[in-house]
């Protein structure tokens, strides 16, 4: 078993490395001069580093693939204020030598704790309908065990294991703490809504090794995974509601908002619109919070953001140095 010593959040500018990394993305684009280089996203639990090796790239490039562990040898530099490293040898590394657990981005410790949390918020409903088709879901043993322990997005946001429950939670408190504010609103729909508008991403994703996508979710998508589990266990149930059926399909089929963000429906109740505006709220925030914390330069501004395609003010970046 190779031991890792050397993480990602530990790395400054000018430090020589020598450890092992996820290789989380690999491209091969071309220099100015039409010669190509390879570009790497590497990762650990820690965080992730862009990476570039310059030479001997064609050979070097077919011994490994996205989701490999590799060894790397190499500097880190500090590039339009952001750190770099530079690879100057690579080994792929088998991986019954290596602990997966170094390598993926880790949630909190106390998952178990934190899903009882989420079954007890509808052991806590008033609607027994609702209340019966979500204690159906989370209290299924396979769904339970994929649901504490997937991310809620490959990389975007709540990318670590346990983020998919992790962000349901967050969005139950938000929703909680929105209610007083208005009137007519129906929790019950809400919290289903919170916590299984995306839990469809427990077959999307793959998450044993490195983060990405089964061919269930690139051929079907985590929406339509979710209202196809929801459908099964409601038909399980003799008598229920039709109208109430559809709105808590409603809830996952238009959580996106819009057409083109990958929604079969656009929200057409109030609670769908609530749940899509929370939804995009929390993801966003938990994606730049992360970011703006992966930053170590000193500059007050991060580089560009590529999800959003803008950089974000550090204001108290003084405080680091």
């Amino acid at each position: 078993m190779i031991a890792k010593t050397i993480f990602i959040k530990d790395l400054k500018a000018k430090d020589t490395v020598l450890s092992t990394f996820l290789v989380r993305s690999k491209e091969l684009p071309l220099n100015k001069n039409g010669k190509a280089y390879l570009a790497l996203n590497l990762g650990d639990n820690s965080g992730e580093i862009d990476s570039r090796l310059w030479d001997n790239v064609e050979s070097v490039a077919s011994s490994f693939e996205p989701g490999d562990i590799i060894a790397v040898g190499g500097k880190v530099n500090c590039y339009q204020n952001r750190l770099q490293l530079i690879i100057q040898h690579l080994t792929p590394v088998p991986p019954q030598e290596i602990s997966l657990d170094d390598f993926l981005p880790k949630g909190p410790d106390n998952l178990e704790s934190l899903y009882e949390e989420l079954v007890e918020v509808f052991r806590g409903l008033k609607d027994p309908h609702i209340r019966q088709v979500a204690l159906s879901l989370l209290e299924d043993p396979e769904i339970a065990t994929r649901y504490k322990v997937c991310p809620a997005a490959k990389t975007i946001h709540h990318a670590f294991i346990g983020g998919l429950l992790v962000h349901s939670l967050q969005l139950i408190k938000l929703v909680d703490a929105i209610l007083p504010l208005y009137t007519n609103i129906n929790r019950d729909l809400l919290i289903f809504g919170a916590a299984f508008h995306d839990f469809g991403k427990i077959y999307e994703l793959s998450y044993d090794g490195s983060f990405g996508y089964t061919d269930e979710g690139r051929l079907v998508g985590h929406i339509t995974i979710g209202a196809v589990l929801v459908d099964r266990k409601i038909q399980a149930i003799p008598g229920f509601p039709k109208a109430l059926e559809w709105q808590l399909k409603h809830l996952i089929l238009s959580h996106h908002g819009e057409l083109e963000y990958g929604s079969p429906k656009r929200p057409h109740t109030l609670e769908a619109q609530i749940l899509h505006h929370l939804d995009n709220m929390d993801s966003k925030i938990n994606s730049i919070q992360t970011f703006i914390e992966s930053q170590k330069g000193a500059s007050r501004w991060t580089p560009m953001h590529r999800a959003y395609d803008q950089c974000y003010f550090r204001p108290d970046v003084h405080l680091l140095q």
